[in-house]
């Protein structure tokens, strides 16, 4: 394809997580219909997976902007004839609204993921929201992931409708099914950072409640309360560590994702569309990835008798939960969006002289 529009795509940190992830399947989705760029401010599992063109701004890891990272970050669009930027976590939010006033042509569109605006404020959280509805001003579009962050942008940070557009999270579909394992006993796979705002504290301490014969509860990811979440292990639950590109969904029963705040989360996206059951907090958009009328998993409160009587319900009703969930697996996959992102990040000007 001749003169293929270029994107960039900013994010703050290179870990592996659900950002990360998400602007990964970006760039593998749209890279024959543009040239994206990956923007970073450091290195990691992200800059180490992308191929393509990329760039790493250090600056972005300080609190505040700084001048020469903001010039740095515009001679970059600028000499690779950037015409859309994506921003997809706080930081990288800022830098992307502010390089717009040093090129005023540039599109920039900022990616929800959960609002850290309002679950990372505390008592400034006002403040916050306050910055964020100042900076959609030099934004063209905010991307809700889901619509509990539609609701969010609307209500708390007070963003016009005209500026926002929401695109719920999907996942790439899965080369194939595979065979789930033995029904006994109940495995159970948490994959996450292991930091707030998720909270597997309570998941581990409910799970210690069942005998290793009922439930064995595999914790996948690293971050600052490995160390203290490991004194509460037993038996039956297994520490992992980080594991890049996991995709051994297939071996477990369900996903648990016990956290205080998510926008659209991708690991439970990712388990969706492999056709597993999920376990989730009833906090932001997780109710959207369950189907009422034939559950494909449960929604619980942040509550250790919560959490037993949910992992129970899956002891109990396995079958019919394996059924739900790989019936509505397709409900997560993500090449059906490819021409609602090309819309939203190309005007249509740009996309008629391709």
């Amino acid at each position: 394809m001749k003169n293929r529009p270029h994107v960039g795509f900013i994010i703050t940190k290179a870990e592996v997580g659900g950002a990360q992830r998400w602007t990964l399947d970006q760039i593998r989705l749209l890279q024959g219909d543009l040239t994206p760029h990956l923007i970073c401010g450091d290195s990691g599992w992200l800059t180490d997976t992308h191929t393509g063109e990329s760039m790493v701004l250090n600056a972005m890891q300080k609190r505040l902007p700084s001048l020469s990272g903001l010039l740095q970050l515009k001679d970059y669009l600028a000499s690779h004839n950037i015409q859309t930027l994506v921003a997809s976590s706080a930081n990288a939010g800022i830098y992307a609204r502010l390089v717009k006033l040093l090129l005023p042509k540039l599109r920039v569109i900022y990616v929800s993921h959960g609002w850290s605006a309002i679950y990372n404020g505390g008592k400034l959280a006002k403040l916050y929201a306050l910055i964020e509805r100042s900076l959609s001003r030099l934004t063209d579009l905010i991307l809700n992931v889901s619509k509990a962050d539609e609701t969010k942008s609307t209500e708390h940070i007070r963003i016009p409708a005209k500026k926002q557009i929401t695109i719920l999270n999907r996942t790439p579909r899965p080369t194939g099914p595979l065979p789930p394992p033995p029904a006994r006993p109940l495995r159970l796979l948490y994959l996450g950072r292991l930091a707030h705002p998720k909270r597997p504290d309570l998941l581990i301490t409910a799970v210690r409640s069942f005998s290793s014969e009922e439930v064995q509860l595999t914790v996948i990811g690293d971050g600052p309360q490995r160390n203290k979440l490991e004194l509460l292990k037993s038996g039956n639950i297994h520490f992992m560590g980080e594991i890049r590109d996991f995709n051994h969904y297939h071996e477990h029963h369900a996903l648990c994702l016990i956290s205080d705040s998510e926008g659209l989360p991708m690991s439970a996206l990712e388990a969706k569309a492999a056709g597993i059951p999920l376990l989730m907090s009833d906090v932001g958009g997780c109710g959207e990835l369950i189907r009422p009328e034939k559950p494909n998993g449960l929604l619980c409160s942040n509550d250790q008798d919560a959490i037993i009587k949910a992992i129970q319900a899956l002891i109990t009703s396995q079958n019919e939960y394996l059924d739900n969930a790989q019936d509505t697996a397709k409900d997560a996959w993500l090449e059906p969006l490819k021409e609602s992102y090309l819309a939203a990040y190309l005007p249509q000007t740009n996309r008629d002289h391709q």
